[in-house]
């Protein structure tokens, strides 16, 4: 049996995909990546005050990095494993299919967040709906801007996520190839078109706000790439390096996104215990600050570094609810979607106080737990082999 390959001699000059191993699904992807589908809701509910403790007001990254960045591990395991074994051609066949489902589950989150304002809109006379969802233009010229979402260059709020990672999977099978020459190489190519998206301003218009995507995806793609490689390290039995100095660098940026962030400061009597305004970083979104990408990898390394598979915590029923929920995100995303929606409406017509925002988040997380929990069962139901034998890498599905 060949010994195992170095962080270092694997990074900088590759392995050939004979050496790939057997993984097994990693819980901690699917706990993330539900926990992740939960926040994403939360902070999607306009005037939610659980906001404030959520990772948007803990730091430099969010929900919408952790998704992205899973979404690139899940990808590699379940794509880059097809591509190695079987061909190219078949794996990117893949990629087309699932770029297909998400294209049509973003259509049909478009048909609803149209006939859901415009039914808020004409029911309670109030205009202010469609300008809060940015979808305003659509009724004007329905003709033009129905051909416009069709080429994803129509984008309402709500509905930025779906067709980022539309263009990310689009990008897979050449990130694929270049990280098998080297991930090195990968990252490098990654990286540069991340320089260029800033150096040169390359986006995707969007019509609906009259600027650009709010998630560049020549930007975000850097991300989702770090994500790519760290899959390919799994399989090809790569161990993360566990170094007390990178463990550090990690745990201070995290503190310093914390510090920068300061949560204690909505509540009365800190409002002055803030950084100095010269002290404010550039935390640009759209574009991926450097700092959200650096904030994002020093969390998944912590957790990745130091959080076990085996951990006890992983097989309490809250993690079983949360895996259960990541295992699929696509179906809970696109109804986390509608319930921020409705969410939003019921804060505006009946109020935000403490018994409306208890009310709004209980029912929408039990809502999208217990979804998971339904798909999850039938899943199970409908399965032509029993559910102990899908425990391998050809079984895990990306975002």
């Amino acid at each position: 049996m060949p010994a195992p390959l170095s962080f270092g001699s694997w990074f900088w000059l590759g392995a050939s995909p004979a050496s790939a191993v057997r993984v097994e699904r990693d819980v901690r992807v699917d706990v993330f990546r539900g926990l992740s589908l939960l926040i994403i809701f939360v902070d999607h509910v306009a005037g939610n005050v659980l906001t404030r403790v959520t990772p948007t007001s803990m730091g430099f990254s969010d929900a919408a990095e952790y998704f992205v960045l899973l979404a690139g591990f899940s990808a590699a395991l379940a794509y880059g494993t097809v591509m190695d074994r079987r061909s190219l051609v078949t794996g990117t066949a893949q990629v087309v299919a699932r770029i297909w489902k998400l294209y049509l589950a973003h259509l049909g989150l478009f048909v609803f967040t149209a006939v859901a304002v415009a039914f808020m809109a004409v029911r309670f006379g109030n205009p202010v709906y469609y300008e809060h969802v940015a979808i305003l233009p659509f009724f004007q010229d329905p003709a033009t801007t129905l051909l416009q979402t069709a080429a994803l260059v129509f984008l309402p709020n709500y509905l930025d996520i779906l067709p980022l990672y539309i263009v990310l999977l689009a990008m897979l099978p050449v990130l694929w190839l270049l990280a098998r020459i080297a991930p090195a190489v990968a990252l490098a190519a990654s990286a540069g078109l991340y320089a260029a998206s800033w150096a040169f301003e390359l986006a995707i218009p969007n019509m609906s706000t009259g600027g650009t995507w709010f998630f560049n995806p020549f930007a975000w793609q850097l991300l989702f790439t770090t994500g790519i490689v760290a899959g390919q390290a799994v399989l090809r039995g790569v161990a993360l390096p566990r170094s007390p100095v990178i463990t550090a660098a990690a745990v201070a940026i995290v503190l310093f996104g914390l510090v920068s962030a300061a949560p204690w400061a909505v509540v009365a009597g800190f409002e002055s215990l803030v950084l100095p305004d010269d002290w404010r970083l550039d935390l640009d979104k759209t574009n991926l600050s450097l700092w959200r990408f650096a904030h994002a990898l020093s969390l998944a390394y912590l957790v990745a570094a130091h959080v076990p598979r085996t951990a006890a915590w992983l097989a309490a029923a809250p993690a079983r609810l949360l895996e259960q929920a990541g295992r699929h995100s696509l179906p809970l995303f696109s109804f986390g979607v509608i319930l921020s929606l409705l969410g939003t409406f019921a804060f505006t017509e009946i109020g935000r106080g403490p018994a409306m925002q208890l009310f709004v988040n209980l029912v929408g997380i039990a809502l999208l737990l217990g979804t998971a929990a339904v798909l999850e069962w039938y899943k199970s139901a409908t399965a032509k082999v029993p559910a102990k034998a899908v425990a391998s890498a050809s079984e895990v599905k990306p975002a």
